[in-house]
C-alpha cells in the first residue's frame, strides 16, 4: 500500500490525537504511532513534521515480538520526549 504525504499526514494527526486520549497506558513513550510499512528515515521525517524541536536519537527496536522505531525529540521546553512509531499496521 502506497501511503501518500496528506495521508500520512491524516493519519499521523489521527494517531496523535488518539494517542493523545487514550486511557491505556503506552510504556515508557509519550506517543504511540501506527502507520503502515514506514523506514525509519520516513518515520523520523513525519516526526519533524509534526514536532517542534531538536531530533536527538532515532532508534528501530524489537518490542513484544515487532520493529518498532523509537524516536526521541528534544522539546522547545527542555523536555525529552520518547515517541514510537510502528514500522508495520496491526492486523
Amino acid at each position: 500500500m502506497m501511503v501518500t504525504p496528506g495521508k500520512f499526514k491524516k493519519a499521523f494527526a489521527l494517531a496523535l490525537f488518539l494517542s493523545a486520549i487514550s486511557s491505556a497506558p503506552v510504556i515508557a513513550c509519550d506517543t504511540n504511532i501506527v502507520l503502515a510499512a514506514l523506514t525509519l528515515d520516513e518515520a523520523v521525517k513525519g516526526v519533524k513534521n509534526r514536532e517542534e524541536g531538536k531530533v536527538l536519537n532515532a532508534e528501530t527496536v524489537e518490542i513484544e515480538g515487532e520493529a518498532v522505531h523509537v524516536i526521541k525529540v528534544l522539546t522547545k521546553s527542555g523536555r525529552v520526549k520518547k515517541i514510537r512509531v510502528n514500522t508495520e499496521e496491526k492486523k
